[in-house]
């Protein structure tokens, strides 16, 4: 068929396919015009959906400002000296300033074995570990050191650990330590695992066992007991002044390494009412006689009692020194004197510094006004646990030991969160000298969200310049633009020039920003700009206005608003966001009113979604046309195609005939 072409092959010699392509231009006007449509509703959604996109940015930063998680309720802790402890805050820390003194921090138990030739086998077992009243079972196959410190590892998880340590070339020592701070976390080993620890060096039986005094069962001590002053029950002994009694220990026992922890309270005892007259003879009152209605009254008696004397007042005594260490062979030394406290106190006395026995600790309370209770009391030796003592304690299990405003402190942990509330201190060393913990408001935080709030709206506003301007030198204003910006902005600059709609979104988000606000009764700070950010229109220099700052972007003076956040940092969070009414619910202040002015432009059918929407309509509505006019096309470029195609074949049936009679009349001729 004529109307057939091959590509590479010129089959039409009368230029059909340019006529063609002639007439198809002209069709294709009409599509060529819904097209350029189709990209300028595209553009323009385009356009709206980065306004939606950067106003809701606006509006999130906005919020944070004032919402439930605003970051002027966030606080910090910092500490005088980091070497010895730090601080944490959370939001419900109080303002405030803290001197907390590290006696001690708290250690959890590490033990080393004595050295070990490379080879040793652990043998096969039932190995148990405590630590505290947490109990460790290993089922162990036997095997290498290296096997057994890593089947111990991987039990032990976040509470027991074990390495090996070479110590020299041919020798390797094994630690096992508790993961837990505390003296109740104490490491012990039962079953296999005592046989291996005293087999390797790890501990030693223990020679002397602890012991504890019953406090509900006094002695007399060098005088016999005074029901009146000593008073024995189940929950402790209880002395009032001029009280004595001793607790003894079960067995005498050599005091080397033991240690007397006693809990005690010693509080003002009663003041003892005023001594009254005691009851005794009296004279009886003179009669009298009665005769013939005359009365004669006896005279009194002349014979008169010695005035009643009230006894001596007791001399006062002061002496808090009640506690005595008594011997076997009856020596006793004076323990340190008590403190006077309403709640428990522990006492702690290195024995073996003392005396080389002990067999009983004695009470006297020689104090006229105090009163002592014995809470419990107990002798041992710090270093045993479970009945072993550590022949190589890398450290000992104990609590950390503050001290705060003169109260002493203990806990079981470096991690101390319930002494201050809302802030965890955590130990990292002990000191002699008190540290400074201040608790205060996270200025930086507030600072950078301010500044985050100020950066949205000026880049916001940047876009709404460009689109509703056509002078070029915005775009160059915006020196923070990168090239691509740039270049999106100049294909976008004027697009919307005398729009309506971003002119009132404009003025309304000036307004938020520079109006003043309703703040709490008294503050003095209700504008922007006292607290250094505005709009500068100055001209640097030589003075006047700088035309190219009326454009109604923000500048901050970050030494003003350190100043205000520094000295008026309530006022500064009451200006963002405020509660009028007292309910809590903010309504008034500049991230609340940015909040109101962006809420109807990107909420859920709001003006930039509804002019997306409006746009998607018209954006389906130009792809069909255009899906309808490419189809017409086709069909009218295949219709002319076939025209032409007959005509040419035509042409050539005709110019085949005219040849085929030129070729027969010369052939007669």
């Amino acid at each position: 068929m004529s109307d057939i072409s091959i590509p590479g092959v010129t089959q039409s010699k009368y230029g059909t396919d340019k006529l063609i392509e002639g007439l198809m231009k002209i069709e294709r006007v009409p599509r060529d015009r819904a097209q350029t449509q189709l990209d300028s509703f595209q553009k323009q959604k385009s356009v709206w959906l980065d306004l939606m996109q950067q106003t809701s940015m606006l509006r999130d930063n906005s919020r944070s400002l004032y919402s439930f998680r605003n970051p002027f309720s966030d606080r910090i802790a910092t500490s005088s000296d980091e070497s010895i402890l730090t601080a944490t805050a959370t939001r419900e820390a109080l303002e405030q300033t803290r001197r907390v003194t590290v006696e001690k921090v708290a250690t959890a138990d590490r033990f080393l074995s004595a050295n070990l030739k490379p080879d040793y086998k652990v043998p096969k077992g039932d190995y148990k570990f405590g630590i505290g009243p947490t109990t460790i079972e290993l089922n162990f196959v036997g095997g290498s050191l290296q096997d057994f410190a890593d089947a111990v590892t991987r039990k032990g998880r976040d509470l027991l650990r074990a390495s090996l340590v070479p110590v020299t070339p041919d020798t390797r020592a094994i630690v096992i330590e508790s993961l837990k701070t505390g003296a109740k976390n104490r490491l012990s080993f039962s079953g296999d695992a005592e046989n291996l620890a005293v087999a390797t060096g790890l501990a030693d039986r223990a020679a002397t066992k602890a012991q504890s005094l019953d406090p509900s069962h006094p002695l007399a001590w060098t005088q016999a007991l005074d029901p009146a002053t000593v008073h024995a029950a189940a929950t402790g002994l209880s002395l009032d002044p001029g009280g004595e009694a001793k607790l003894p220990l079960a067995t005498d026992a050599p005091t080397q390494g033991l240690v007397l922890e006693l809990s005690y309270r010693l509080t003002t005892a009663p003041t003892p009412p005023p001594p009254t007259p005691p009851p005794g003879p009296s004279l009886p009152q003179a009669g009298s006689v009665t005769f013939q209605g005359l009365t004669v009254q006896g005279a009194p008696s002349e014979t008169g009692l010695a005035p009643w004397t009230p006894p001596p007042t007791p001399p006062h005594v002061d002496d808090s020194h009640m506690l005595y260490a008594l011997a076997a062979n009856g020596g006793s030394i004076s323990l340190p004197a008590l403190a006077d406290s309403s709640d428990p106190r522990t006492l702690k006395v290195d024995l073996g510094s003392l005396m080389p026995d002990i067999a009983a600790l004695g009470l006297r309370n020689r104090d006229s006004s105090r009163h002592l209770e014995i809470l419990s009391a107990r002798v041992y030796d710090p270093k045993e646990t479970g009945g072993l003592v550590p022949k190589h304690p890398l450290s000992t299990a104990s609590d950390s030991l503050i001290t705060m405003d003169g109260v002493e402190i203990t806990r079981d942990t470096n991690a101390i969160k319930d002494v201050i509330p809302g802030v965890t201190l955590n130990l990292v060393d002990s000191s002699d000298k008190p540290v400074k913990v201040s608790v205060q408001p996270d200025r930086k935080s507030a600072k950078d969200a301010i500044i985050n709030v100020v950066g949205t709206y000026n880049k916001l506003m940047g876009w709404i310049n460009i689109l509703t301007r056509s002078d070029p030198t915005i775009i160059d204003q915006l020196d923070y633009f990168t090239d691509a910006e740039k270049k999106l902005a100049t294909a976008r600059l004027g697009l919307y020039q005398g729009d309506s709609t971003l002119s009132v979104f404009r003025n309304g988000l000036q307004s938020a920003m520079m109006n003043p606000h309703t703040t709490r009764p008294g503050n003095s700070i209700v504008l922007l700009s006292q607290i250094g950010i505005s709009t500068d229109t100055r001209r640097p220099g030589a003075g006047g206005v700088d035309t190219s700052r009326l454009r109604g972007y923000l500048e901050i003076d970050e030494g003003s608003l350190d100043k205000a956040l520094a000295s008026n940092f309530d006022q500064v969070r009451d200006l963002f966001g405020y509660a009028t009414n007292g309910d809590f619910i903010v309504n008034s202040g500049v991230a609340w009113a940015l909040d109101s002015t962006t809420q109807p432009y990107v909420a859920i059918g709001g003006i930039f979604p509804t002019r997306s929407q409006t746009l998607d309509t018209q954006i389906a509505s130009e792809k069909q046309s255009i899906a309808d006019l490419n189809t017409a096309l086709t069909a009218k470029q295949d219709e002319l195609k076939q025209k032409y195609g007959m005509m040419e074949g035509a042409l050539n049936n005709m110019q085949s005939t005219s040849s085929a009679l030129d070729n027969f009349s010369k052939g007669g001729g």
